[in-house]
Protein backbone atom coordinates (compact mmCIF):
# COMPACT_ATOMS: atom_id res chain seq x y z
CA UNK A 1 0.00 0.00 0.00
CA UNK A 2 2.76 2.10 1.08
CA UNK A 3 4.31 2.05 -2.36
CA UNK A 4 1.01 2.89 -4.25
CA UNK A 5 0.77 6.05 -1.96
CA UNK A 6 4.56 7.10 -2.67
CA UNK A 7 3.75 6.50 -6.96
CA UNK A 8 1.25 8.52 -6.15
CA UNK A 9 2.85 11.76 -4.99
CA UNK A 10 6.06 11.34 -7.18
CA UNK A 11 2.97 11.75 -10.16
CA UNK A 12 1.48 14.65 -8.99
CA UNK A 13 4.95 16.25 -8.40
CA UNK A 14 5.35 15.62 -12.13
CA UNK A 15 1.95 16.87 -12.92
CA UNK A 16 3.02 20.07 -10.83
CA UNK A 17 5.88 20.78 -12.31
CA UNK A 18 4.67 20.19 -15.54
CA UNK A 19 1.48 22.83 -15.50
CA UNK A 20 4.24 25.31 -14.17
CA UNK A 21 6.27 25.08 -16.33
CA UNK A 22 3.90 25.59 -19.19
CA UNK A 23 2.42 28.36 -17.18
CA UNK A 24 5.55 30.19 -17.41
CA UNK A 25 6.13 29.49 -21.16
CA UNK A 26 2.53 30.51 -21.97
CA UNK A 27 3.79 33.94 -20.48
CA UNK A 28 4.72 35.44 -24.05
CA UNK A 29 3.47 39.06 -24.25
CA UNK A 30 3.28 39.33 -28.47
CA UNK A 31 3.93 43.12 -29.50
CA UNK A 32 0.40 44.58 -31.06
CA UNK A 33 -0.51 44.32 -34.75
CA UNK A 34 0.41 47.50 -36.94
CA UNK A 35 -2.69 49.81 -36.61
CA UNK A 36 -4.24 49.08 -40.07
CA UNK A 37 -4.22 45.13 -39.89
CA UNK A 38 -7.92 44.99 -38.55
CA UNK A 39 -9.47 47.53 -41.01
CA UNK A 40 -11.15 46.80 -43.68
CA UNK A 41 -10.91 48.46 -47.29
CA UNK A 42 -14.31 49.69 -48.76
CA UNK A 43 -15.09 48.84 -51.97
CA UNK A 44 -14.23 51.89 -54.25
CA UNK A 45 -17.46 54.89 -54.26
CA UNK A 46 -19.53 54.16 -57.51
CA UNK A 47 -21.05 56.83 -59.08
CA UNK A 48 -24.49 55.88 -61.22
CA UNK A 49 -23.20 56.96 -65.19
CA UNK A 50 -19.51 56.03 -64.15
CA UNK A 51 -17.90 54.40 -66.68
CA UNK A 52 -17.34 50.79 -66.25
CA UNK A 53 -13.21 50.74 -67.15
CA UNK A 54 -12.69 54.03 -64.48
CA UNK A 55 -15.06 51.74 -62.01
CA UNK A 56 -12.48 48.68 -62.65
CA UNK A 57 -9.54 50.58 -62.13
CA UNK A 58 -10.87 52.18 -59.22
CA UNK A 59 -11.55 48.93 -57.46
CA UNK A 60 -7.67 47.27 -58.44
CA UNK A 61 -6.43 50.47 -56.46
CA UNK A 62 -8.51 49.69 -53.70
CA UNK A 63 -7.25 46.18 -53.92
CA UNK A 64 -3.97 46.93 -54.11
CA UNK A 65 -4.02 48.49 -50.71
CA UNK A 66 -5.89 45.58 -49.34
CA UNK A 67 -3.26 43.20 -50.44
CA UNK A 68 0.11 45.51 -49.71
CA UNK A 69 -1.77 45.39 -46.18
CA UNK A 70 -1.94 41.53 -46.09
CA UNK A 71 1.92 41.77 -46.76
CA UNK A 72 2.81 44.26 -43.78
CA UNK A 73 0.85 42.17 -41.20
CA UNK A 74 2.29 38.66 -42.80
CA UNK A 75 5.85 40.09 -42.29
CA UNK A 76 5.20 41.22 -38.97
CA UNK A 77 3.33 37.83 -38.12
CA UNK A 78 7.01 35.95 -39.46
CA UNK A 79 9.08 38.51 -37.29
CA UNK A 80 6.89 37.79 -34.14
CA UNK A 81 7.23 34.34 -34.56
CA UNK A 82 10.81 34.03 -35.74
CA UNK A 83 11.87 35.97 -32.67
CA UNK A 84 10.21 33.32 -30.34
CA UNK A 85 11.70 30.73 -31.73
Amino acid sequence: MLATLTGCSTDAALRKAATGKGIAAARVTLPPLPGDCREMEPHAPVKVGDEARSVLKAERRQLDKANARVGRCANHYDATAKALK
